[in-house]
């Protein structure tokens, strides 16, 4: 198990603050399901009424994503999403201690053997996910992966060097490892050379920077730039597709539905599995809305910007993954 990473060593300031941060946490974390339930109860009331943490681009994304729905039924969307959103930080939390036993009570993973037959057949593979019902716990799929497989999740280094150890170290509580994104090319070949089968994690929800736009879709009522890499790593080293339909039962429980989306991914056509993703994505969204991280400020690029990029950076057009 290991992180891969290009960022600097921690300094001294940020060793103490992650073992003030991790011995805190650790501790919140051996607390009853029920004690951190009110916490988060107690949080929501912060955060929602007192705070208003980025509500003004919540409501934006709301009222954009669901124009067909009332102001009514908004609200309490957006009400119900502040209220999943403090819980989904104290469930994470509670994964620091959490057996795996009691971790797989509460994430369960519905259609592994799509998984399990796609390394059988030399095929690695490629989980489509998104910041939807408790991220943080589907690394909790290493537990049942071929055991001759390496099991692994893409990162974003975070600015904070204590927290970004912090959450490195909880992702890979159940075996997977991190990879810092620019240098998962550089992991994948290094895996693909010695023959061995992959089962990676890509959260491919987030908005792209600007010199990395290759295409657009239709997502939530929105012309969207969208994050082609995922597919673009499956068609070139053989990875297989599965999108992870996440299902939140009821507070701390939750049911992940894996749906095949490609066997042999070079067959498809460019962009094609990235728009399989987002309407898979979007269903799931219009199912339970509350689930999702609304908070991010997903559709801040526009056609009209890139457009406007292009004709100033014209060599960026061509620019791949």
């Amino acid at each position: 198990m290991g992180n891969y990473s290009i960022s600097s060593p921690m300094t001294f300031k940020d060793r103490v603050i992650y073992a003030l941060l991790y011995g805190f946490a650790y501790a919140l974390s051996l607390l009853p399901f029920r004690v951190l339930f009110l916490l988060s109860d107690f949080i929501f009331v912060i955060l929602y009424h007192w705070v208003k943490y980025r509500r003004p681009v919540v409501r934006k994304n709301l009222r954009d994503s669901f124009p067909e729905k009332s102001d009514e039924e908004r609200a309490e969307i957006e009400r119900k999403f502040y209220h999943f959103f403090c819980d989904y930080i104290f469930e994470t939390i509670k994964m620091m201690s959490m057996s795996k036993a009691k971790m797989q009570r509460h994430m369960q993973f519905k259609g592994m053997e799509h998984v399990c037959k796609a390394c059988d057949e030399g095929h690695s593979v490629a989980l489509y996910l998104a910041h939807y019902c408790n991220w943080e716990w589907v690394t909790s799929i290493t537990l049942g992966i071929p055991p001759y497989a390496f099991g692994g999740q893409v990162y974003h280094i975070l600015e904070s060097k204590a927290f970004d150890a912090f959450m490195l170290k909880l992702r890979s509580r159940w075996g997977s490892e991190n990879i810092e994104r620019h240098i998962l090319l550089r992991k994948v070949v290094s895996e693909y050379r010695k023959g061995k089968k992959m089962v990676i994690g890509f959260i491919s929800d987030q908005g792209p920077e600007m010199h990395t736009i290759h295409h657009w879709t239709q997502f939530l009522n929105h012309d969207t730039a969208v994050i082609t890499g995922t597919e673009t790593v499956a068609k070139k080293f053989d990875f297989s597709c599965v999108y992870l339909d996440i299902i939140r039962e009821r507070r701390g429980y939750y049911t992940v539905n894996v749906i095949p989306l490609t066997k042999i991914s070079a067959d498809y056509k460019d962009f094609e599995i990235t728009d399989m993703y987002f309407k898979a994505l979007e269903q799931s969204i219009r199912r339970q809305p509350e689930n999702w991280l609304w908070t991010h400020n997903r559709w801040k690029r526009t056609r009209k910007q890139y457009e406007e990029y292009i004709a100033t950076h014209p060599h960026n057009k061509e620019e791949k993954l």
